[in-house]
């Protein structure tokens, strides 16, 4: 299991440096814009000289269960452009959130939804056979947009219909505080990738663990005993990195 820190392709050069500091040896970067990868690009020999190993976090604007045809094409290609150009860095995987849709329509049509994204993963999966492909909760505010994976419904119904070991589930933390579904109990055998980060609950705040939100200690240990996990990724202010990672290894 590899522990990490998030980061985003323009601040890639100060988190490998905090990565030596700290000895992480995973970073999983934000990548928003194609033109992002020149970041990554400049600093492939640092990465490689302190083998740290890289995933890509896909942009929160992507939309798998999108109900455009042409627009969810455009989405995979999008996507498998991104997978062409990692494999010169040796990405480990590619994270990435369901997507959204207008709230009444996913009210009434939330299988439909979730068969685009079905088509969607299946899609990516016929091309990119050689590397793991996260799906991970989230939460969802009551506004005119609604996201869906914010219930372990969601994931259960993809995995079902998208059989292939290259797929697997990413549980956030701190998205579970804000809108909590039975996750551990129904996907912990899909679980490869944790993000941890707490909250108040309310507000995906990314405290660091101990910083008085809800996550327990105990929550934590349980997590760190999951058996099929590949990494762990502190998605926080660097500032609680440290502290962190001291919870992390009191706890394996």
């Amino acid at each position: 299991m590899k522990l990490g820190i998030s980061a985003m392709a323009y601040d890639i050069k100060e988190k490998i440096e905090i990565c030596k500091e700290l000895k992480f040896n995973h970073i999983e970067v934000g990548i928003d814009n194609l033109e992002d990868w020149n970041f990554l690009y400049e600093q492939i020999e640092k990465l490689k000289r302190n083998d740290i190993s890289i995933g890509i976090h896909m942009p929160m604007e992507l939309n798998t269960c999108e109900t455009v045809k042409y627009i969810n094409k455009c989405w995979v290609d999008f996507f498998l452009e991104n997978y062409k150009r990692g494999k010169l860095l040796n990405v480990k995987y590619y994270n990435l959130h369901l997507g959204y849709g207008l709230k009444n329509r996913v009210k009434k049509q939330r299988k439909n939804y979730l068969d685009n994204t079905v088509h969607f993963l299946l899609m990516l999966i016929k091309k990119m056979t050689d590397i793991d492909i996260y799906i991970e909760n989230t939460y969802s505010l009551d506004g005119d947009l609604v996201n869906l994976g914010n219930d372990a419904g969601d994931f259960e119904y993809i995995f079902k219909n998208v059989k292939s070991e290259n797929l697997g589930f990413c549980y956030d933390t701190g998205h579970n505080l804000i809108d909590k579904s039975d996750y551990l109990n129904k996907l912990h055998s899909y679980i490869k990738l944790i993000h941890l980060s707490d909250n108040d609950g309310k507000s995906d705040l990314h405290m660091g663990l101990n910083e008085n939100g809800l996550l327990r200690e105990e929550d934590i240990k349980y997590l760190l005993k999951l058996k099929n996990v590949k990494y762990i990724v502190l998605e926080m202010d660097k500032k609680f990195f440290q502290t962190s990672k001291n919870i992390i290894l009191k706890n394996l």
